[in-house]
């Protein structure tokens, strides 16, 4: 593969493969309660719980703390063409969220390849660069009208917690856009994973 996949969507919240079937409609059904998020051109649009709080101030510097800490473990770790455009969750005291959200676009140039080899691609880094990696599940479906897969995985980087994520990788328009929730001790994953699968089965490109 000529593009090199960048690995921030895991990396922004440090700070046995399952078969692939056929892609799947999967239902977006948003809870009443949730609020929607519209970027300020209207180009995409997101659902969250009405405690969680979206941050932009963050985002520049939150990405070169990541860019810092990827270089100070793998020489390869390179972010410069990476753009977030969210970052939120339920906030700390220390200026971070825990459960976290956050959304990166990636693009991948004249890169032909399947969104399924993006994926392997992903997860092949991460075992690469992580102390532990354990995927619970992988799911292919359907997500406003586009083929995305789901995958459900707790990881560790060095000299970090263990964190349960779930992350939602939709191909668009030669973008590579990644939706990332973590889920960080102590809390724990399963009281959130129902709120975590419709903000990521919210999310909506509206142009």
């Amino acid at each position: 593969m000529k593009t090199k996949i960048k690995k921030l969507s895991l990396l922004i919240l440090f700070i046995a493969f399952l078969p692939l079937g056929v892609f799947a409609q999967s239902e977006s059904s948003i809870p009443t309660n949730f609020t929607t998020y519209t970027d300020e051109v209207n180009l995409f649009s997101i659902s969250y719980p009405p405690n969680w709080e979206s941050d932009f101030s963050r985002m520049k510097s939150l990405k070169q703390e990541t860019e810092n800490l990827m270089k100070s473990i793998d020489a390869k770790g390179s972010f410069e063409k990476s753009n977030m455009v969210f970052l939120g969750g339920v906030p700390l005291g220390s200026g971070y969220y825990n459960p976290s959200i956050s959304i990166l676009v990636e693009p991948l140039g004249d890169d032909n390849a399947k969104l399924e080899d993006f994926v392997d691609s992903f997860v092949q880094e991460y075992k690469r660069i992580l102390e532990e990696y354990h995927e619970f599940s992988r799911t292919k479906t359907i997500i406003d009208g586009r083929q995305a897969v789901i995958l459900d995985f707790e990881a560790r980087m060095p000299n970090f917690p263990l964190v349960h994520f779930l992350t939602m990788n939709i191909y668009i328009d030669k973008f590579l856009w990644t939706i990332t929730c973590g889920v960080g001790l102590p809390l724990n994953f399963y009281d959130f994973k129902n709120d975590l699968y419709a903000m990521v089965k919210s999310f909506k490109i509206l142009k």
